[in-house]
């Protein structure tokens, strides 16, 4: 699989088609190692001891699924109004 350098500002990036990058199992954020691998090869190596994934993001339903229907919040008294809050 073919692919090309870019310049991004001051650093050299390589693109990752797609598809390799999830054969590789690779996501967006996890750290890599380059390691040189002798006259004008390089290789992209995953850390061994990555840190911990960052959990997925869950959808607002996933996010009300523990809230009983009808519950309300304890409403919470600020003091009046003041400037812009003013509706």
């Amino acid at each position: 699989m073919t692919t090309r350098i870019v310049r991004v500002g001051n650093t050299l990036t390589v693109e990752i088609p797609e598809e390799l990058a999830e054969q590789a199992e690779l996501a967006p954020g996890e750290p890599v190692e380059w390691v040189a691998n002798g006259s004008g090869s390089i290789a992209l190596v995953k850390q061994s001891n990555p840190p911990t994934k960052p959990r997925k993001r869950k959808t607002l339903e996933e996010l009300l699924e523990g809230i009983p229907e009808g519950a309300e919040m304890e409403k919470i008294e600020w003091g009046p109004d003041r400037g812009a809050e003013i509706w």
